[in-house]
C-alpha cells in the first residue's frame, strides 16, 4: 500500500513539474519570439540602397545609409521593432483612441486629447511642413510599415490585450512632436493652480504668492547681481470669475504626461584642462519601460548623429552630436498659454460674444470608441472651438465654465519636428539659432557647444504680446481686451554666445531678466549651487565636469539646516535627531539620514505652512512633479522674515504663529513619522532605503513582473543630480535624468550617453533593463560615435521593391 501512494505521489509530482517546465517554456517563447535580430541580412522592400546597421552591447543602434530617405526608412524600421508598442500608445493618445485599446479607464483621456485637438493640429502641421520634412516623416513612416508588414510576432502586449496596431501614418509621427512640446508647457498646470488659489483664498493671498527672484538670481544669461523681485499683476476681484468644481482634473495616460527639472552644464575651452568645450546635458523626465527616448546613431546624406530620439519621430531630438555641435534641453517655462472664459448667447449656446456681435463656436462632432465586454461602443461628444481655443471646462474640471484654451502649438504650425531635423544638420551657431526659430510650440532651453570652441545657448518659445500684460488667471473672452496682438520676435529671444565667465548653465530657471515670463516659477536653488561649483577653480578636467552631473548637495538644505538647528535648540526630545544635521554637508547620498530627515521636514513644512490657507486638495496638487518647486519658492521667500504672516496658521485664530513656530512643528512632525515608518534610531533613517525608482511597464499594475525591481537613487527634486519623489506615497522615486550624454570637445572617441533603464521594450530582451543599474549610480556607457564601423553585431538591410 505504502509503495502505491508512494508511486502515485511521484507521478503526481512529475506531472506537476513537467506542467511548470511546459508554463516556464511557454511563457519563454511567449515573450521571446517577437524579439529581433540583430544581425545577419534582411530584403527590405522600400528600401533604394543597402542599410548597416551595427548594434553595440546596449543595443543602440548606428544606422548607415546612402540617402536620407534610406536612412529614415531605417530609422522607422529598426525603432518599430523596438518600441512599437510604445509608439502606438503615444499616437493613440495623440489621436484620442487609447479607450479603444482599454476600455472605459481611458475614455476620459480620449475626450482630453481629442478636445485638445491634437491630432487636428498635426494634420494641419502636415500640410504647413517643407518638403524635405515631409520627405523625413513619409520615409520613417514607410519603415515602420514595412515592419507592421513583414514582422511575424507582434509585441506581447498586443496578444495580452487582444489588439493588432493599425498602419502608422506621417501625421502620426508629427503629433507625438506636439505631445512631447505639451508636456514641455508649465502654464497649462500652473495657471489652474492659481486660478484655485485665487478661487479657494482671494486675490490678496495669490498676490502675495506670485512668482519671486531672490536676490542675486543666477539666470542663465548672467551669474546674478539683481536684488529680489516679484510678478506683478493686474488681479480681477472675486466677483468676476465664474466658479470652477472645487478639484482638479486627473488624466490617466500610459504615455508621460508631466514635466520635470532637466540640466545642461557647458564649459568653455578657457575654463577646461584639455582647451576645448565639455558639453553635459541631461533631461530629466519620468524613467519607464520603455524609455521615453530612444538612443540611435543616423548615419547618411546631410546627417551623421548621434542622441535621444523620441520613437515615432525621424531624426533625434532631446539631445545630440552631430560631429560638428552638441545641443540638450532643458523646461523654459515661458508663459505661452493662456485661458479665456466666453459669454454664451441664452438663445444659441453654439455661439459665443464677442466685441462685433455673436460669432459661431466652430463645432466638432467627436466620436471615442470604447472597448466594453460586447465588443466595441461610440461615446460621440461635441467640442467647441472659439477664436481662443478649444472650450476645455468639460476636461478640466477645475476651470470656470466656458473657458477656452490657446496654445500656439495648437495652431497647426508647431515646427517641433521641422525645427529639430534642422537642428541635426546645423554646424554652427548661426546655423542652430536658425533651426530653432523654427519651432514655435515648445518652450525650452537648448545648450550649444562646437569643436571649434564656440559655446552659447538659446531660449526657444513663442512669446504672446499680450493686449494689457499678463494673464495669470482665466480672462473675459467677449471684448478682446486681454487678446494676443502677436509674437515677440524671435531674434529678440533671450540667447548667449561665449560668455565672458566660460561657462554657462540651465536649470529651468529663468533665461534673463524681462516683462515677457509672466507667472512663470522659476526656483534657482539648483542654479546657485552650480555657481558655486563652477566659481570654485579656474579649469576643470573632463571627469570633475562630468562628476557635476551627479552632485547631490541640495542648496535648500543648506538654507534650512541652520534654522531647523537654531528653533529646535533645547529641544530635548529633538537633541539625537538634529545632533545628525551638525557637520553635514547637505548631500542627498543613498547612505545619508539627514536626506530622508531633510525631505521629511520639508514637505511637513510646506503642509503645515500652506494647507490652512489653501486647502489640502491645492497643496496636494502642489506636489506633483515639478510644480513642488512653487511653494518652496514660497518658503525661501518668506524665510528671513519670522514674523510674516505668510506663517500664520489660519485655523487657530488666537495664536499667531511665527516662521520659528512652523519649523518646530515641521521637525516634530517628521521625527514622528520617519519613527513609525523605520524606527527611533535616525542612523537607520538612510536616504536609500526609502528613496528608490520602480521603473514600469505600461501594464505593470496589471503585470508586475514587467516593472524592474526598486533602485536606491540618490538626489531629490532640488539637487542637480534630481530624485523626484511622491509626496502621496513617500518616498517613492517618480523621476530622475531620462537622458544624459557628455561629449568632450576635445577627443570624440570618449562620447558617453545614457537612458534608462534599456533600448528594447520586449519583456526578456538582453535590452530591457540592461542599463537600469548603471543609471541608478550616475553612469553612462560609451557612444561609439567614431568607431561604431567596428562594432560586432552587424544587419544589412538589402533593397527589395522600391514603393
Amino acid at each position: 500500500m505504502k509503495s502505491k501512494k508512494a508511486r502515485v505521489l511521484t507521478i503526481t509530482l512529475s506531472i506537476i513539474l513537467a506542467l511548470v517546465l511546459i508554463l516556464v517554456a511557454a511563457f519563454q517563447v511567449f515573450f521571446r519570439l517577437p524579439q529581433p535580430s540583430y544581425s545577419g541580412t534582411i530584403t527590405m522592400d522600400g528600401l533604394k540602397n543597402p542599410v548597416e546597421v551595427r548594434t553595440d552591447d546596449h543595443g543602440i543602434p548606428h544606422i548607415f545609409a546612402q540617402d536620407e530617405d534610406d536612412l529614415f526608412f531605417a530609422q522607422g524600421f529598426i525603432t518599430a521593432r523596438e518600441r512599437m508598442f510604445q509608439m502606438d500608445l503615444t499616437r493613440l493618445a495623440g489621436r484620442g483612441e487609447l479607450s479603444a485599446l482599454f476600455g472605459e479607464s481611458m475614455l476620459e483621456t480620449d475626450k482630453y486629447f481629442k478636445t485638445l485637438g491634437f491630432y487636428r493640429a498635426a494634420k494641419s502641421e502636415y500640410n504647413n511642413i517643407t518638403p524635405a520634412t515631409r520627405a523625413a516623416v513619409d520615409s520613417y513612416s514607410r519603415g515602420v510599415n514595412a515592419y507592421l508588414d513583414t514582422v511575424k510576432f507582434l509585441p506581447a502586449e498586443y496578444t495580452i490585450l487582444g489588439a493588432k496596431p493599425q498602419a502608422w501614418k506621417p501625421t502620426d509621427c508629427l503629433v507625438a512632436g506636439l505631445l512631447m512640446s505639451y508636456r514641455l508647457n508649465a502654464p497649462r498646470t500652473i495657471k489652474p493652480i492659481l486660478y484655485m488659489i485665487y478661487e479657494h483664498s482671494g486675490p490678496d493671498m495669490l498676490k502675495d504668492l506670485l512668482p519671486y527672484i531672490p536676490e542675486g538670481a543666477p539666470y542663465v544669461s548672467s551669474s546674478g547681481n539683481q536684488g529680489p523681485t516679484s510678478a506683478r499683476c493686474e488681479l480681477p476681484g472675486p466677483e468676476t470669475l465664474a466658479t470652477a468644481e472645487n478639484s482638479f482634473s486627473e488624466i490617466e495616460a500610459p504615455i508621460p504626461l508631466r514635466m520635470n527639472a532637466s540640466n545642461w552644464m557647458i564649459f568653455s575651452g578657457s575654463r577646461t584642462t584639455t582647451g576645448k568645450p565639455v558639453f553635459t546635458g541631461s533631461p530629466d523626465l519620468e524613467a519607464a519601460i520603455p524609455s521615453l527616448f530612444y538612443l540611435v546613431h543616423l548615419k547618411g546624406g546631410a546627417y551623421d548623429v548621434i542622441g535621444g530620439s523620441i520613437a515615432g519621430l525621424p531624426g533625434v531630438h532631446a539631445l545630440g552630436f552631430n560631429g560638428h555641435i552638441a545641443w540638450s534641453i532643458t523646461v523654459g517655462n515661458a508663459d505661452n498659454l493662456d485661458f479665456f472664459t466666453e459669454k454664451l448667447n441664452s438663445a444659441n449656446p453654439d455661439q459665443y460674444l464677442t466685441e462685433d456681435g455673436y460669432k459661431d463656436f466652430q463645432v466638432i462632432d467627436e466620436t471615442v470608441k470604447v472597448k466594453d465586454k460586447d465588443g466595441v461602443r461610440d461615446e460621440k461628444f461635441k467640442v467647441k472651438i472659439s477664436r481662443h481655443g478649444p472650450i476645455i471646462s468639460d476636461i478640466m474640471k477645475e476651470m470656470p465654465p466656458d473657458c477656452a484654451m490657446l496654445w500656439p502649438g495648437l495652431l497647426g504650425h508647431d515646427g517641433t519636428v521641422e525645427g529639430l531635423l534642422a537642428l541635426n544638420r546645423a554646424t554652427n551657431f548661426d546655423e542652430f539659432r536658425k533651426a530653432l526659430s523654427l519651432v514655435n510650440g515648445a518652450s525650452v532651453h537648448l545648450g550649444y557647444a562646437d569643436v571649434d570652441g564656440t559655446i552659447g545657448y538659446e531660449y526657444v518659445t513663442t512669446f504672446p504680446i499680450r493686449k494689457a500684460g499678463d494673464n495669470p488667471l482665466p480672462r473675459p473672452g467677449e471684448k478682446g481686451e486681454y487678446d494676443w496682438t502677436g509674437y515677440k520676435p524671435f531674434a529678440e529671444q533671450p540667447y548667449e554666445l561665449n560668455p565672458a565667465r566660460g561657462y554657462l548653465g540651465s536649470f529651468n530657471q529663468m533665461p534673463e531678466a524681462g516683462d515677457y515670463y509672466g507667472t512663470a516659477y522659476f526656483l534657482f536653488e539648483r542654479p546657485f549651487r552650480f555657481e558655486q561649483m563652477a566659481n570654485s577653480k579656474a579649469k576643470f578636467t573632463v571627469d570633475e565636469i562630468r562628476s557635476m552631473q551627479n552632485d547631490v548637495v541640495s542648496n535648500v538644505a543648506g538654507r534650512w539646516v541652520p534654522l531647523i538647528l537654531k528653533d529646535c535648540e533645547g529641544k530635548a526630545e529633538l537633541a539625537k535627531y538634529t545632533a545628525v544635521f551638525k557637520g553635514w554637508n547637505y548631500a542627498m547620498d543613498t547612505g545619508s539620514p539627514q536626506a530622508t530627515l531633510f525631505n521629511s521636514f520639508l514637505t511637513h513644512l510646506v503642509s503645515n505652512t500652506c494647507e490652512n490657507k489653501l486647502g489640502k486638495k491645492i497643496v496636494d496638487e502642489l506636489f506633483k512633479d515639478l510644480n513642488v518647486d512653487i511653494p518652496v519658492q514660497w518658503l525661501i521667500r518668506y524665510m528671513d522674515d519670522n514674523e510674516n504672516k505668510f506663517w500664520d496658521d489660519t485655523t487657530t485664530p488666537d495664536v499667531k504663529e511665527t516662521r520659528d513656530d512652523m519649523v518646530l512643528k515641521s521637525m516634530k512632525d517628521a521625527v514622528a513619522e520617519l519613527s513609525a515608518r523605520l524606527g527611533s534610531d535616525p542612523q537607520n533613517w538612510a536616504w536609500g532605503k526609502v528613496h528608490m525608482m520602480t521603473i514600469k511597464h505600461p501594464l505593470g499594475s496589471v503585470l508586475p513582473f514587467l516593472n524592474l525591481s526598486p533602485l536606491a537613487y540618490a538626489g531629490d527634486d532640488f539637487t542637480i543630480h534630481a530624485g523626484w519623489w511622491d509626496r502621496e506615497h513617500p518616498y517613492d522615486m517618480l523621476s530622475g535624468a531620462a537622458i544624459r550624454l557628455v561629449v568632450d570637445m576635445s577627443n570624440l572617441d570618449t562620447i558617453t550617453i545614457m537612458s534608462p533603464p534599456g533600448q528594447s521594450g520586449m519583456y526578456l530582451s538582453p535590452y530591457y533593463s540592461d542599463l537600469a543599474e548603471t543609471w541608478s549610480k550616475g553612469g553612462q556607457v560609451p557612444a561609439h560615435y567614431t568607431d561604431a564601423k567596428q562594432l560586432k553585431q552587424v544587419l544589412m538591410q538589402e533593397p527589395g521593391k522600391v514603393n
